[in-house]
């Protein structure tokens, strides 16, 4: 018996000292999508060990927009360039970097590059939240991957 507390007693401290474990990652590494002129390349996400929340790096075309959509938890844009005309719900919002918009979860919202040059955005959201598009679908986005 105390053979199999010791042997449990290592398996649960091996656990729990793997999921300590610091993970780093280059971003050069990293693959980038496109989608509607915006550019994503997901800095932190499940598949890279992550087990709270995901965070992209994202950047909108001069004149580019993403889709209206809605996130089950709040979104966190950390705006580092450019200016963006954020439209939340029923409201407007200018973001013009550096700055960060805090975005309400399960609320419409629709960024769009009002600036001279393309926007550079750190994004923080839920990890495995869903997305919606503005006709209530899901959507599947490759970078959550």
């Amino acid at each position: 018996m105390k053979n199999l507390l010791f042997f449990w007693s290592i398996l649960i401290c091996s656990a729990l000292f793997a999921e300590s474990q610091p993970l780093c990652y280059s971003h050069s590494d990293l693959k980038q999508f496109s989608l509607h002129g915006n550019y994503q390349k997901s800095l932190c996400s499940k598949a890279m060990g992550a087990k709270q929340f995901e965070v992209w790096r994202a950047s909108l075309s001069i004149g580019s927009k993403t889709p209206k959509h809605v996130h089950e938890t709040e979104e966190v844009f950390i705006v580092l360039k450019g200016k963006i005309r954020a439209i939340i719900g029923d409201e407007e919002v200018i973001c013009e970097a550096p700055a960060t918009l805090i975005c309400p979860a399960n609320t419409p919202h629709q960024l769009i590059n009002i600036g001279e040059e393309p926007t550079d955005q750190i994004l923080v959201l839920g990890l495995d939240s869903k997305i919606y598009n503005a006709e209530g679908e899901e959507m599947q986005l490759p970078w959550r991957k």
